[in-house]
């Protein structure tokens, strides 16, 4: 989970609308008691809306295609949804507030239910930095020491599923990768300590830097999964090391 950098200003279909969207689906709620109580056909007809194509495409562009919580990239398996932070079925009145969507998966979405966050809340990825609740032990997400609340952040695992097995596999599969691209940071690191000549360290140089940029590329927030392939490089010391190395040769 990675920050969003959630712009303040709707979709223009949600500025032209909300205030219509709200009152519809208010009166019903007064109409026939509560939201629950509203018949489920009628009930599908009034909140369909938050679910519209440029409310949810505004939403995934933010977060680079990701799933908020887990950051799987749903789209590959046609997953997309539209999350209500605090729940609608409590909070009608916030169905289409846009402070209070999310862009996420259908596993998220289900593990998430209908959450009270209000009386429990989860870290909200669209207002405060996932990294500082959160750290990584291999493949296991687990509450980083000084998080700003340790409560939210074990609820915030717990409720969302953010150690299950598809996550687990998923990360498995990255740390593969990733400790792959450290291997060869340690070997060009080696080689480039028993360099003969200056052209031959200039040549292992190079390899290094191509071996920092693969690595680099899985750290953009444009990939699955950034905070997991974060945590493990920031914690590499080769990755320092080979920081300095190519820091030193510019």
């Amino acid at each position: 989970m990675i920050f969003l950098e959630k712009p303040t200003t709707p979709p223009e279909i949600l500025q032209q609308n909300y205030e219509e969207w709200t009152s519809n689906l208010l009166q019903a709620v007064g109409q026939y008691g509560s939201y629950k109580k509203i018949p489920k056909e009628l009930k599908s007809t009034l909140i369909a809306h938050y679910r519209h194509d440029d409310i949810k495409n505004a939403l995934f562009s933010i977060s680079n295609e990701k799933c908020a919580f887990c950051e799987s990239k749903p789209a590959e398996s046609g997953n997309i949804e539209v999350e209500h932070y605090i729940p609608k079925s409590e909070y009608p009145h916030l169905t289409f507030a846009w402070s209070n969507l999310l862009p996420v998966c259908r596993k998220c979405n289900e593990a998430k239910g209908t959450l009270d966050t209000l009386e429990e809340p989860i870290v909200n990825p669209s207002i405060v930095n996932p990294e500082d609740f959160f750290k990584f032990n291999d493949i296991r997400m687990c509450v980083r020491e000084g998080a700003p609340d340790r409560d939210v952040a074990q609820r915030t695992i717990r409720e969302l599923g953010l150690n299950s097995p598809r996550l687990f596999r998923a990360r498995a599969d990255l740390l593969i990768g990733l400790s792959s691209y450290i291997e060869n940071l340690e070997k060009w690191l080696r080689e480039i300590e028993s360099s003969e000549t200056p052209r031959k360290r200039h040549n292992r140089i190079v390899n290094l830097r191509d071996s920092m940029e693969s690595i680099e590329m899985l750290i953009k927030s444009t990939e699955k999964y950034t905070a997991f392939s974060r945590d493990i490089i920031k914690n590499s010391k080769e990755y320092e090391r080979a920081k300095r190395v190519i820091e030193e040769e510019l």
